[in-house]
């Protein structure tokens, strides 16, 4: 076959405007996938017991699991067996398929943070006054922020190309774009070729931006 360049240009052009579809989509996932670790994280820290066995299995499952095959159980099999659930958009079922497998690594992520900062500090901040809440606000969490920032980058690119399973479902990003101007071009090469490069940009940028943002926070350490 013959790599025609009119023809990947035209399919690149088209794709585009699609980024923003796909952009959305990863940020809306990553912050709720992050307010939902933030809780399972609280449930560990403080030792809730019968939550923290729960989230033990929840975060067991959603790691040792494909995601393509949580999206396709998730949307082909519960929500055509619940009936509340029977009009669920396919974009609203990979957000939240996505947001409960990337929680459970984020929830990771986080405890091995906050493992990582000196208990002596917190108890020292507690020694002069402070109370649990202060201690972890003031003392506990900007340092295991800071710990946490490149995992937190890195997941939140793996988010960005996650979303291509979305195609697998119907969901409209540039994966699945991709696929449509490949079939009616007849020109899967240059198709193919498009959102990869397409993909390659967005993620250059975005480990640029961790670069960037990993040197401003360890600038004062």
């Amino acid at each position: 076959m013959i790599f025609r360049w009119n023809e990947f240009f035209d399919i690149f052009v088209k794709l585009l405007p699609y980024i923003k579809n796909t952009v959305i989509l990863a940020i809306a996932i990553f912050f709720l996938s992050f307010v939902l670790a933030c809780l399972i994280t609280l449930v560990f820290v403080y030792d809730i017991p019968v939550l923290r066995r729960f989230f033990k299995i929840y975060s067991s499952f959603f790691r040792s699991t494909p995601l393509v095959a949580q999206l396709f159980f998730f949307y082909f099999a519960i929500t055509s067996n619940i009936s509340i659930m029977k009009n669920m958009s396919n974009t609203i079922a990979l957000v939240v398929t996505m947001t409960l497998n990337e929680s459970a690594f984020i929830a990771e992520t986080l405890r091995g943070a906050l493992s990582s900062v000196d208990s002596g500090q917190k108890e020292a901040a507690l020694s002069l006054g402070m109370t649990d809440f202060q201690a972890m606000k003031r003392i506990v969490f900007p340092q295991a922020f800071r710990v946490a920032v490149p995992s937190l980058s890195n997941t939140f690119i793996a988010i960005v190309k996650g979303t291509s399973v979305g195609f697998t479902i119907g969901v409209i990003e540039l994966m699945s774009q991709a696929k449509l101007l490949s079939a009616i071009a007849f020109r899967v090469m240059e198709g193919y070729l498009a959102v990869l490069l397409i993909y390659w940009f967005i993620i250059v940028i975005l480990s640029r931006a961790q670069i960037l943002l990993e040197k401003k926070i360890n600038k004062a350490y």
